[in-house]
């Protein structure tokens, strides 16, 4: 009996580190990408403040932090890198990578962290 439990205590062992993977983030393409955010709002938080951002289809994004001002810049992505690219005038052009949950949720993987968004369509900013 001993024997049975301790085959399949090790087989479960073997197939552990296969199952994290299935609920892990997923590195979304250059594509992907594009088509979640042109013409698209979205609404998250970065570093602690919420906001909210409009991605125009032509490049050009408002972004729209709580209790700030609104500030204007450009947006692309990469396809040879599969990440998003932010222009700010106090920063010039920024990489992004992306990441989709299985449960539909998204975040922006920022340094260490992810910054989780949700996509709300067309535009939903002033």
């Amino acid at each position: 009996m001993q024997r049975r439990s301790f085959t399949a205590t090790l087989a479960a062992l073997m197939l552990a580190p296969a199952l994290p993977a299935l609920a892990a983030p997923t590195r979304m393409t250059a594509p992907e990408i594009e088509t979640l955010l042109a013409g698209n709002t979205i609404v998250g938080t970065w570093s602690g403040t919420a906001y909210r951002q409009y991605y125009n289809a032509d490049g050009s994004t408002l972004y729209v932090p709580e209790g700030g001002k609104p500030d204007e810049g450009r947006w692309r992505v990469n396809a040879e890198t599969n990440e998003y690219e932010s222009w700010w005038r106090s920063t010039g052009w920024t990489p992004y990578a992306m990441v989709r949950n299985d449960d539909g949720n998204y975040a922006w993987i920022n340094g260490d962290r992810l910054e989780p968004f949700q996509v709300q369509a067309g535009r939903q900013v002033e």
